[in-house]
Order: C-alpha cells, then structure tokens, then sequence
C-alpha cells in the first residue's frame, strides 16, 4: 500500500491532497505518536535516510521530496491530472519547479519574519526583500492565467495542484493576492475541489 510520512501541517499536506485527488488507498504516518522531533526524524530515517518529509512508499520504491511525489502519483495512479501530450508533460513539470525555486523561498522567508519571529527579532529588510522578490513571480503567474483557466491545458492538472499547494504557505506568510486578480480567482478555484477539502478538513 502507498505510505506517506510527515503531519498534515506540513509539505506532506501537498501529497495527502494528490493521493485525495487520485482517489486511492493510502496509510498515512503523521508522527504524531512521537513525541519528540529528535523522535520523529528517527522514525523517518528508519525509510529515508536523510529524515526529511514528506516520504512516499510505494513498495519498494523510497520517494522523497513533495513534487517528485506528486507528479509520481500524478502519472501512476492519477492519468487524469497528467497531461496528455509531451509538450504538456513538459509545462507540468516547468510550473512544479517554478513553484519550489520561485515561490516556496520568499513565501517561507516570509513566514519566518512574519510568524515565526516575535517582533523584535524580526529582520525587517529580509521581510522586504522577499516581499520584492513574491511580487515577480506572482505577476508571471496572474498573467498567464488572465487567457487561461487553468496553468496547462483545458482542465486542473498536477501543475495547477504542485503551485497551487505551495501558495498555500501565504496564509503563514501573511501574503495576500487581491493585488493579482486571475490568481486569487484561480486559487478559489483550486481550493473548492473537493479533494482539497477532504485532505484539509479537520481530522
């Protein structure tokens, strides 16, 4: 059975959202039951020895990171959010990558000054450059979705889901999107579907 390892508040939460969307049965070890994180990585390094989540099991095979996770689940148990054509294929994996080189490092810079830090620790020319450094990225992104519904071809697919999983770190970033229109219109869109809602809701 596939296993996916690390708590729901976590980048685990981009993979229970993937295994909800592709409709099959999972385990799921959140770690609560280890009391300590010192415990917690222990457990982990026990299947991936770097014990860094999220971690996916699927028989033999160990899978680390959470868009190499996905975009696996995505292509093996998922063909419906995996495009069709090579050149689509190609965009999916552009927009995953785009999500974790240019939109995961400022939304965590962000949280980290922004929540994490009481105030006066708090560094406020790191929060303004990251602050800066979202607005690109963000503005790439509501462009293109001002001619298109969603990020490849004509229905959701693991790009929309990989991009749309990191933003949701811009509630703990303190970030909002009213200033990019298409993407706010966009993430509603996202974060109706009903899988989201089951990988999200309340246990």
């Amino acid at each position: 059975m596939l296993t996916i390892y690390g708590p729901g508040r976590s980048r685990a939460s981009r993979a229970l959202w993937m295994l909800a969307e592709c409709g099959v049965p999972y385990a799921h070890e959140d770690l609560t039951r280890y009391p300590t994180m010192a415990e917690k990585a222990a457990a982990v390094k026990q299947v991936y020895p770097l014990g860094k989540i999220p971690v996916l099991t699927d028989g033999d095979l160990v899978l680390a990171e959470s868009m190499a996770i996905n975009l696996y689940l995505a292509q093996h148990y998922g063909t419906h959010l995996w495009p069709d054509t090579k050149a689509e294929q190609a965009s999916a994996l552009q927009w995953s990558f785009f999500a974790v080189t240019e939109i995961d490092p400022p939304l965590v810079q962000l949280m980290i000054e922004r929540t994490f830090r009481k105030e006066p620790d708090r560094d406020a020319a790191n929060e303004q450059r990251n602050a800066e450094q979202i607005r690109r990225p963000l503005e790439y992104l509501n462009g293109h979705l001002a001619s298109h519904a969603w990020l490849v071809g004509q229905a959701f697919t693991v790009a929309d889901l990989n991009v749309a999983s990191v933003l949701t770190m811009r509630q703990g970033a303190k970030l909002e999107v009213t200033d990019y229109p298409q993407v706010e219109a966009w993430l509603g869109r996202c974060y109706d579907r009903p899988a989201y809602l089951k990988a999200t809701a309340p246990n």
